[in-house]
């Protein structure tokens, strides 16, 4: 019990700070420093407002892992989600509808997504990675068929283009979008019922329900979450782009994962908070970035992905034996 209540006191902030990011902070000042010697480039304001506009659906992905994560799951279908969400928000704009409840129309039919997956996961006690693995392949699918395979383009004087693309005070709008969904899914975790209970099922699923919390619709809810961010990002990525394509966001969720396990969230659930994901975000597009620069192309990029989730998920393992 006292572990309990002290998982939710109200700690030292800057103790607290140096204990839990302490190292991811240091690791990601080390990358700033490094990069900006050798190329100086980097330190320019557009290119560091670029590197944060252009991760903004990592940052609402991410934040969407972070609840199916620190439940206990995983999500592999969020790319093809995305993708699709894309598509059905320039296909609702192609056929006249305004571009508000044409986002109302997306975020809904993301969120119903998630619900699909929490409820099989839950109720037919399914693996998360067989039952998203499977869901991936589905959205792709019908990203696919919605308008033959092609990409449905955006007219370029549809208002929602200055929602994707605007800027106010000379920040990108984006980013202003990533701030709110950051503080609603914070609020959501750390103050509500509904987050403290993401927790419970992440960290013992049985001791939640002798507890008399609902799996079934903790489940439901995480995924919709997640769902409902991912289709959000899928049509800020279409405004972008200026069109919806069936082919976008391949890989997405890789990222999402690499971000959520460096930020510190523990892969096996129960462990972790929603604002290191945001210095896990920084750290892959900061190294990205730098890669760019540096002139390595995508390949490298995925093989770096792929190493840092890796080591990241064997650190967390040692981390929670040594615990």
């Amino acid at each position: 019990m006292n572990n309990e209540n002290s998982k939710w006191a109200k700690p030292n902030l800057f103790k607290y700070y140096l204990n839990n990011y302490g190292g991811i902070t240091a690791v990601l000042l080390i990358m700033v420093v490094a990069t900006s010697i050798m190329q100086p480039a980097f330190l320019r304001t557009a290119n560091l407002l670029g590197i944060l506009a252009n991760a903004n659906d990592v940052f609402l992905v991410a934040f969407g892992m972070t609840f199916v994560i620190l439940s206990g799951g995983i999500d592999l279908s969020q790319g093809s989600l995305a993708a699709m969400s894309g598509m059905l928000m320039a296909m609702l704009l192609a056929a006249g509808i305004h571009f508000i409840p044409a986002i109302i129309i997306t975020v809904i039919v993301g969120a119903i997504c998630g619900i699909l997956n929490g409820v099989i996961i839950s109720r037919a006690n399914v693996p998360p990675f067989v039952v998203t693995l499977g869901t991936m392949g589905i959205f792709r699918g019908l990203a696919m068929t919605m308008n033959s395979g092609y990409a449905q383009h955006i007219d370029m004087e549809n208002p929602f283009i200055a929602f994707a693309n605007g800027r106010l005070f000379g920040i990108p709008n984006v980013l202003f979008y990533v701030a709110v969904a950051f503080l609603i899914c914070h609020f959501i975790l750390h103050k509500t019922n509904s987050g403290r209970n993401v927790y419970a099922i992440g960290g013992n699923k049985e001791a939640a329900k002798l507890a008399g919390i609902s799996v079934v619709k903790t489940s439901m809810f995480t995924y919709a979450v997640c769902s409902a961010l991912v289709a959000f990002a899928g049509l800020i990525l279409a405004g972008r782009m200026f069109s919806g394509l069936p082919s976008a966001s391949v890989g997405l969720e890789t990222r999402a994962v690499a971000a959520v396990i460096l930020g510190g969230t523990s892969f096996t659930g129960g462990d972790g908070k929603i604002f290191g994901t945001i210095i896990g975000v920084l750290i892959l597009s900061v190294l990205i970035n730098a890669m760019v620069l540096f002139g390595l192309g995508p390949q490298i990029q995925q093989i770096v992905q792929g190493v840092i989730i890796i080591v990241a998920v064997v650190y967390d393992g040692l981390r929670r034996k040594s615990a």
